[in-house]
């Protein structure tokens, strides 16, 4: 599966990896061939969410969560953390930026936000300046050279140093070193070209007016909620206390001016690739039962255990008996619930076992204990709920036919077609069966 990993101090750039994971295995399972992948430090720890749109829904904290919990088109952004970092708070940026929206008769900008949240450890007590410094150094890796970002497609540098926008890489040097101090960055070559453009001068695209002056001409930052769809009073750098107490998770949009977006290479943080996991049991491997076992099981004569012996009202004595549960009649629409969570005094399971049930013609009749006269026992299947996740949650799905249209899957508020050679999974919770 595919995830995404952002460093949290702007270190380094994000880079998507495809590791490997067990069918059966684990949130430690992935987390652990993550660090492998991404070379964790031994001082370093990964956060792994759960992002939809543009905010993160879920923190996958639990290492024995099932990866049965993903599915294919979730997508997920890990983070390097420090140890320990559930000592300190979190600050999630969210962010949107500006684009053009073409009308009948006008050009309007519009906001739309990034799809991958930034997320920094922070102190207990923070202020406007403070948070502002964060977040300019988690976009340290984003950032283009200054020379690229601030010439124009008609600016060119004498000596033949003209600069293509498109051609610009990331800069990962520190921003805050003064221009002085780094004359490689203040010089295209040793002709020392200019660009005049109005009453300001440029080296090369580098204005007289500091690094700083111009960040916070970039950005508006604001107080929100984990949803983002509240936002308070924006966050000004003279702020000294943001707020009383600091939450564990502390939520802020970031509102992007038109000429920041110009100064960073945004091509990640706007596209987040999906993880697409491969199926969780190949419908071939030997784990796999047929829906009649299941019923030739549930109906089997079986002794009760000692746990439940049953008590004889002419002996006066508990005994060991024997159980058995009988088919009387069969319903118009009949609904089989498998069993999908094992529990023992000690455990509490989900059970992944790939169920084989029939689409159509299931025949219950031969399970039918009296052999009166019975309406027709063949039944075809109409939908299917789908169940992903484990006891400690999960996400339920929905495979439904409508006559004359074929199946669709029912995922929240997606609605999509799909073929009836994926309805069988190893999700499948409960089968409903129509009369035919």
């Amino acid at each position: 599966m595919t995830v995404t990993v952002f460093s949290t101090d702007g270190s380094r750039g994000p880079f998507s990896y495809d590791v490997s994971v067990p069918q059966f295995g684990t949130l430690s399972d992935l987390v652990q061939a993550l660090s492998a992948a991404c070379t964790l430090g031994d001082d370093e720890t990964l956060l792994i969410t759960e992002v939809y749109n543009n905010r993160i829904i879920r923190y996958l904290e639990e290492p024995s969560d099932s990866v049965s919990l993903l599915r294919d088109g979730d997508k997920l952004a890990a983070y390097r953390l420090p140890k320990h970092y559930e000592k300190s708070p979190l600050v999630v940026f969210t962010h949107n930026f500006f684009i053009e929206h073409s009308g009948a008769d006008s050009v309007t900008p519009q906001r739309k936000e990034f799809e991958a949240p930034l997320l920094a450890s922070i102190s207990e007590t923070i202020d406007g300046l403070t948070l502002q410094s964060i977040y300019l150094k988690l976009l340290n890796p984003f950032q283009f050279s200054k020379s690229t970002s601030s010439l124009t497609d008609g600016e060119r540098c004498s000596g033949d140093c003209a600069v293509d926008p498109m051609d610009a890489t990331p800069s990962y040097q520190d921003e805050s070193v003064p221009l002085e101090d780094n004359p490689e960055r203040s010089h295209c070559n040793t002709n020392g070209c200019e660009v005049m453009d109005g009453p300001t001068k440029s080296y090369c695209g580098l204005t007289a007016v500091s690094d700083k002056e111009e960040d916070m001409e970039l950005f508006e930052f604001y107080l929100t909620n984990e949803r983002n769809d509240i936002q308070h009073a924006r966050i000004e750098m003279n702020d000294l206390k943001l707020i009383e107490t600091t939450p564990n998770r502390f939520h802020v949009s970031v509102h992007w001016y038109h000429s920041a977006s110009r100064q960073y290479n945004t091509s990640v943080l706007n596209n987040l690739p999906e993880i697409h996991k491969l199926e969780l049991i190949p419908k071939e491997s030997e784990d796999c039962v047929a829906l009649q076992g299941c019923l030739e099981a549930f109906l089997k004569e079986e002794p009760l255990g000692p746990e439940d012996m049953w008590y004889c009202p002419c002996c006066k004595k508990h005994q060991q008996a024997m159980k058995k549960l009988d088919l009387w009649r069969l319903p118009e629409v009949l609904v089989i619930h498998l069993k999908r969570f094992s529990y023992t005094q000690f455990t509490r399971n989900k059970l992944e076992t790939f169920v084989d049930f029939p689409i159509s013609d299931l025949d219950l009749s031969s399970y039918i204990a009296t052999k009166n006269e019975q309406p027709n026992g063949h039944y075809h299947l109409y939908a299917v709920s789908n169940h992903y996740g484990n006891m400690g949650g999960g996400h339920y799905t929905a495979s439904i036919n409508q006559e004359g249209k074929g199946w669709f899957k029912f995922d929240d508020e997606c609605v999509t077609p799909i073929s009836e050679d994926i309805i069988k999974t190893p999700a499948a919770y409960v089968l409903f069966y129509r009369r035919e």
